[in-house]
């Protein structure tokens, strides 16, 4: 899908009450291949399918990021979560805790996808509480990838215009839902023994550790 060439590629969206019309019209450029720059509970994303890997290729190649650089998917549920990797104990207790929320759950990868989606054997799952991304995931029959609205090496955009500035008309819509400047989403690896931080973000590895403390 080639994108639009002028900036009426943006719509103004409400990330706790997404109006219908807006999410409709992004899943069907969605489900024509299209590249879109969302809202999530923490920073904005870019999103594409992740059953064509070309698409995946294409968003690495607008952010001219390696593709030996993994990417998290967007998930629907729990069961996504054993659908797409192996859940160890710390896994569980962690996902039980804080998802859906701004985490990233790394685990032992069930599924073949090329890189960046499975690397090293190990895939990236977020289930987001983001109203948006839930609701074009309902709506939806694939899953989206969940990685940085930013050229590699720039900073994370923190509004649609600086957004813009990065990636012009390279993204067939911009879903604006104001500035984000929070904390970005905790990365968390448990694909081994004992769970590992790879990013501290929006839940800390104090909260982290307390909640496998707990019985």
């Amino acid at each position: 899908m080639k994108p639009n060439k002028t900036a009426s590629n943006i719509r103004r969206i409400n990330p706790l009450h997404p109006e219908p019309d807006i999410l409709k019209e992004t899943l069907q450029i969605l489900t024509d291949n299209g590249i879109v720059m969302a809202p999530t509970e923490t920073k904005y994303g870019l999103l594409t399918r992740i059953d064509f890997p070309g698409l995946v290729k294409n968003v690495y190649d607008i952010k001219n990021r390696p593709l030996s650089i993994p990417t998290a998917i967007f998930i629907r549920s729990f069961d996504e979560i054993n659908k797409f990797g192996m859940v160890n104990a710390a896994a569980q207790k962690i996902a039980e805790t804080f998802l859906p929320g701004p985490m990233t759950l790394v685990v032992e990868a069930r599924t073949d996808y090329p890189a960046p989606i499975v690397i090293n054997g190990k895939i990236g799952l977020r289930f987001s509480s983001s109203k948006i991304i839930t609701q074009l995931l309902a709506q939806s029959d694939f899953n989206l990838t969940a990685t940085s609205a930013n050229i590699s090496g720039k900073n994370e955009p923190e509004n649609i215009e600086e957004a813009r500035k990065q990636f012009g008309d390279s993204i067939n819509l911009y879903l604006d839902a104001g500035p984000l400047n929070g904390p970005s989403s905790t990365v968390v690896d448990c694909s081994g023994e004992t769970y590992k931080i790879l990013r501290e973000g929006a839940i800390s590895n104090e909260d982290i550790k307390k909640s496998l403390e707990m019985n």
